[in-house]
Protein backbone atom coordinates (compact mmCIF):
# COMPACT_ATOMS: atom_id res chain seq x y z
CA UNK A 1 0.00 0.00 0.00
CA UNK A 2 3.26 2.17 0.86
CA UNK A 3 4.69 1.51 -1.59
CA UNK A 4 2.04 2.36 -4.09
CA UNK A 5 1.54 5.43 -2.87
CA UNK A 6 5.34 6.08 -2.79
CA UNK A 7 5.22 5.00 -6.68
CA UNK A 8 2.21 7.32 -7.55
CA UNK A 9 3.61 10.25 -5.56
CA UNK A 10 6.83 10.20 -8.00
CA UNK A 11 5.26 9.58 -10.43
CA UNK A 12 3.25 12.99 -10.23
CA UNK A 13 6.34 14.29 -8.60
CA UNK A 14 5.05 15.63 -5.32
CA UNK A 15 7.57 15.70 -3.69
CA UNK A 16 6.13 16.37 0.23
CA UNK A 17 3.96 13.13 -0.39
CA UNK A 18 7.17 11.48 -1.32
CA UNK A 19 8.45 12.88 1.66
CA UNK A 20 6.03 11.57 3.96
CA UNK A 21 5.97 8.38 2.78
CA UNK A 22 9.60 8.04 3.31
CA UNK A 23 9.75 8.97 6.93
CA UNK A 24 6.36 6.83 7.78
CA UNK A 25 9.11 3.35 6.20
CA UNK A 26 11.74 4.97 8.23
CA UNK A 27 9.81 5.43 11.64
CA UNK A 28 8.28 2.01 11.19
CA UNK A 29 11.62 0.27 10.65
CA UNK A 30 13.25 2.29 13.54
CA UNK A 31 10.27 1.18 15.67
CA UNK A 32 10.53 -1.85 14.60
CA UNK A 33 13.87 -2.40 15.06
CA UNK A 34 13.65 -0.80 18.45
CA UNK A 35 10.74 -3.17 19.09
CA UNK A 36 12.96 -6.11 18.59
CA UNK A 37 15.89 -4.74 20.59
CA UNK A 38 13.50 -4.31 23.61
CA UNK A 39 12.39 -7.67 23.51
CA UNK A 40 15.46 -9.34 23.12
CA UNK A 41 17.09 -7.42 26.31
CA UNK A 42 14.16 -8.82 27.90
CA UNK A 43 14.50 -11.93 26.91
CA UNK A 44 18.31 -12.05 27.69
CA UNK A 45 17.10 -10.81 31.26
CA UNK A 46 14.46 -13.89 31.58
CA UNK A 47 17.81 -16.21 30.54
CA UNK A 48 20.15 -14.68 32.37
CA UNK A 49 17.81 -15.25 35.79
CA UNK A 50 17.36 -18.62 34.64
CA UNK A 51 21.14 -19.58 33.59
CA UNK A 52 22.16 -18.12 37.05
CA UNK A 53 19.66 -20.05 38.78
CA UNK A 54 20.94 -23.80 37.03
CA UNK A 55 24.76 -22.42 37.71
CA UNK A 56 23.87 -21.84 41.74
CA UNK A 57 22.53 -25.43 41.32
CA UNK A 58 26.25 -26.72 39.39
CA UNK A 59 28.12 -24.61 42.31
CA UNK A 60 26.47 -26.43 45.23
CA UNK A 61 26.82 -29.93 43.64
CA UNK A 62 30.56 -29.17 42.73
CA UNK A 63 31.10 -27.37 46.25
CA UNK A 64 29.65 -30.87 47.82
CA UNK A 65 32.10 -33.15 45.77
CA UNK A 66 35.20 -31.12 46.49
CA UNK A 67 35.31 -29.17 49.10
CA UNK A 68 36.16 -31.93 51.81
CA UNK A 69 39.33 -32.83 49.80
CA UNK A 70 39.76 -29.30 48.89
CA UNK A 71 40.07 -27.80 52.25
CA UNK A 72 41.95 -30.63 53.23
CA UNK A 73 44.60 -30.01 50.59
CA UNK A 74 44.94 -26.49 51.31
CA UNK A 75 45.23 -26.81 55.13
CA UNK A 76 47.83 -29.43 54.76
CA UNK A 77 50.43 -27.11 52.79
CA UNK A 78 51.33 -25.12 56.06
CA UNK A 79 51.65 -28.68 57.75
CA UNK A 80 53.86 -29.83 55.32
CA UNK A 81 55.95 -26.64 55.33
CA UNK A 82 56.38 -27.32 59.20
CA UNK A 83 57.22 -31.10 58.87
CA UNK A 84 59.85 -30.26 56.28
CA UNK A 85 61.29 -27.83 59.01
CA UNK A 86 61.18 -30.40 61.35
CA UNK A 87 62.69 -33.03 59.18
CA UNK A 88 65.52 -31.21 58.05
CA UNK A 89 65.96 -30.07 62.13
CA UNK A 90 65.34 -26.41 61.35
CA UNK A 91 62.24 -26.74 64.20
CA UNK A 92 64.54 -27.04 67.36
CA UNK A 93 62.69 -30.74 67.89
CA UNK A 94 63.11 -34.53 67.35
CA UNK A 95 59.03 -35.44 67.11
CA UNK A 96 56.80 -35.23 64.25
CA UNK A 97 52.84 -34.30 65.23
CA UNK A 98 50.61 -37.51 63.52
CA UNK A 99 49.28 -34.20 61.46
CA UNK A 100 52.47 -33.33 60.08
CA UNK A 101 53.53 -37.17 59.51
CA UNK A 102 50.38 -37.63 57.13
CA UNK A 103 51.06 -34.38 55.31
CA UNK A 104 54.53 -35.81 54.41
CA UNK A 105 52.98 -39.43 53.38
CA UNK A 106 50.76 -37.31 51.41
CA UNK A 107 53.10 -34.92 49.50
CA UNK A 108 52.20 -37.16 46.54
CA UNK A 109 48.63 -36.55 46.25
CA UNK A 110 47.90 -34.52 43.58
CA UNK A 111 44.46 -35.26 41.56
CA UNK A 112 41.49 -33.91 43.31
CA UNK A 113 37.51 -33.35 41.73
CA UNK A 114 37.23 -29.68 40.41
CA UNK A 115 33.91 -30.53 38.56
CA UNK A 116 32.94 -28.62 35.58
CA UNK A 117 29.65 -26.94 35.23
CA UNK A 118 27.59 -28.09 33.05
CA UNK A 119 25.31 -24.73 32.96
CA UNK A 120 28.48 -22.76 32.20
CA UNK A 121 29.67 -25.29 29.49
CA UNK A 122 26.57 -24.90 27.38
CA UNK A 123 26.30 -21.33 28.06
CA UNK A 124 29.87 -20.79 26.38
CA UNK A 125 29.11 -23.64 23.81
CA UNK A 126 26.35 -21.59 22.39
CA UNK A 127 28.31 -18.50 22.50
CA UNK A 128 25.33 -16.37 24.94
CA UNK A 129 27.87 -14.96 27.10
CA UNK A 130 25.20 -11.43 26.68
CA UNK A 131 22.86 -12.75 28.40
CA UNK A 132 25.34 -12.49 31.95
CA UNK A 133 24.67 -8.10 32.18
CA UNK A 134 27.29 -7.73 34.93
CA UNK A 135 30.48 -7.52 33.71
CA UNK A 136 32.42 -8.51 37.08
CA UNK A 137 30.35 -11.90 37.06
CA UNK A 138 31.53 -12.35 33.28
CA UNK A 139 34.88 -11.90 34.23
CA UNK A 140 34.48 -14.44 37.20
CA UNK A 141 32.93 -16.95 34.77
CA UNK A 142 36.13 -16.89 32.60
CA UNK A 143 38.35 -16.79 35.37
CA UNK A 144 36.65 -19.71 36.65
CA UNK A 145 37.07 -21.59 33.33
CA UNK A 146 40.72 -20.30 32.68
CA UNK A 147 41.73 -21.92 37.05
CA UNK A 148 40.43 -25.08 36.35
CA UNK A 149 42.05 -25.65 32.60
CA UNK A 150 45.08 -24.73 34.62
CA UNK A 151 45.00 -26.77 37.49
CA UNK A 152 43.54 -29.88 35.66
CA UNK A 153 46.72 -28.96 33.32
CA UNK A 154 48.89 -29.55 36.61
CA UNK A 155 46.99 -32.63 37.77
CA UNK A 156 48.13 -34.14 34.62
CA UNK A 157 51.69 -33.57 34.43
CA UNK A 158 52.32 -33.69 38.03
CA UNK A 159 50.45 -37.30 38.40
CA UNK A 160 52.00 -38.27 35.29
CA UNK A 161 55.47 -37.46 36.16
CA UNK A 162 57.71 -40.34 37.40
CA UNK A 163 59.71 -37.49 39.43
CA UNK A 164 57.29 -37.94 42.65
CA UNK A 165 57.08 -40.94 44.61
CA UNK A 166 54.49 -42.49 46.65
CA UNK A 167 56.91 -42.41 50.08
CA UNK A 168 54.96 -44.72 52.31
CA UNK A 169 55.46 -47.33 49.18
CA UNK A 170 58.74 -46.77 48.62
CA UNK A 171 60.04 -46.48 52.04
CA UNK A 172 57.85 -48.68 54.06
CA UNK A 173 60.57 -49.30 56.81
CA UNK A 174 59.89 -44.97 57.92
CA UNK A 175 55.80 -44.47 56.90
CA UNK A 176 54.04 -47.24 58.20
CA UNK A 177 50.24 -47.01 57.24
CA UNK A 178 47.32 -48.50 59.50
CA UNK A 179 44.13 -48.13 57.57
CA UNK A 180 40.83 -47.04 60.31
CA UNK A 181 37.36 -45.70 59.87
CA UNK A 182 36.92 -42.03 60.98
CA UNK A 183 33.12 -41.89 61.87
CA UNK A 184 33.49 -38.07 62.21
CA UNK A 185 34.56 -37.65 58.65
CA UNK A 186 32.23 -41.24 57.65
CA UNK A 187 34.89 -42.34 55.38
CA UNK A 188 38.20 -45.14 55.50
CA UNK A 189 41.35 -43.22 56.17
CA UNK A 190 45.11 -44.25 56.46
CA UNK A 191 47.01 -43.35 60.05
CA UNK A 192 50.65 -43.00 59.21
CA UNK A 193 53.33 -43.78 61.54
CA UNK A 194 56.78 -41.84 60.86
CA UNK A 195 60.34 -42.89 62.08
CA UNK A 196 61.73 -38.91 62.02
CA UNK A 197 65.34 -40.59 62.93
CA UNK A 198 65.30 -42.89 60.05
CA UNK A 199 63.85 -40.57 57.89
CA UNK A 200 66.80 -38.05 58.88
CA UNK A 201 69.72 -40.65 57.99
CA UNK A 202 68.39 -41.79 54.67
CA UNK A 203 69.47 -39.01 52.02
CA UNK A 204 67.45 -40.64 49.51
CA UNK A 205 64.59 -40.29 51.11
CA UNK A 206 65.30 -36.86 51.77
CA UNK A 207 65.73 -35.88 48.62
CA UNK A 208 62.39 -37.36 47.00
CA UNK A 209 60.75 -35.74 50.30
CA UNK A 210 61.96 -32.62 49.05
CA UNK A 211 60.77 -33.01 45.73
CA UNK A 212 57.21 -34.02 46.40
CA UNK A 213 57.23 -30.71 48.79
CA UNK A 214 58.11 -28.59 46.16
CA UNK A 215 55.51 -30.18 43.59
CA UNK A 216 53.08 -29.98 46.64
CA UNK A 217 53.80 -26.98 47.34
CA UNK A 218 53.31 -25.56 43.37
CA UNK A 219 50.42 -27.73 42.88
CA UNK A 220 48.59 -25.77 45.51
CA UNK A 221 49.96 -22.05 44.52
CA UNK A 222 49.70 -22.44 41.00
CA UNK A 223 46.89 -25.25 40.54
CA UNK A 224 44.35 -25.67 43.48
CA UNK A 225 44.44 -22.80 45.32
CA UNK A 226 43.83 -20.73 42.44
CA UNK A 227 40.50 -22.33 41.45
CA UNK A 228 39.63 -22.55 45.13
CA UNK A 229 39.71 -19.02 45.29
CA UNK A 230 37.83 -18.25 42.17
CA UNK A 231 35.12 -20.74 42.58
CA UNK A 232 34.34 -19.06 45.57
CA UNK A 233 34.29 -15.88 44.24
CA UNK A 234 31.99 -17.26 41.82
CA UNK A 235 29.52 -18.67 44.39
CA UNK A 236 29.03 -15.14 46.08
CA UNK A 237 28.74 -13.60 42.73
CA UNK A 238 25.71 -15.51 41.98
CA UNK A 239 24.67 -15.73 45.54
CA UNK A 240 24.29 -12.16 45.24
CA UNK A 241 23.28 -11.77 42.06
CA UNK A 242 20.14 -14.23 43.58
CA UNK A 243 20.05 -11.74 46.85
CA UNK A 244 20.96 -15.44 48.23
CA UNK A 245 22.92 -15.89 51.89
CA UNK A 246 23.92 -19.18 53.05
CA UNK A 247 24.43 -18.32 56.25
CA UNK A 248 20.96 -17.03 56.66
CA UNK A 249 19.93 -20.34 55.27
CA UNK A 250 21.95 -22.27 57.72
CA UNK A 251 21.01 -20.65 60.61
CA UNK A 252 16.91 -21.16 59.94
Amino acid sequence: MILRRLGEAIAEQNWFIVLIEVLVVVVGIFIGLQVDDWNEARQNRIDGRQFLQRLHGDLLLADKLSSRVRERRLDRLQTVIVASDVLFNRAGRDILTEEECIAIAGTSFFNINAPSLSSLDELIGTGRMEIIQDAELRTALVGLQQTRAALAAMIAVQSGSSNFTSLPSSYPELIELTAYYDSEVGEIRTRPQCDLAKMRANRTFLNKFSINADGYDADLRDGLAPWSAQFDRLHQLVDDALGLDHRVEGNQ
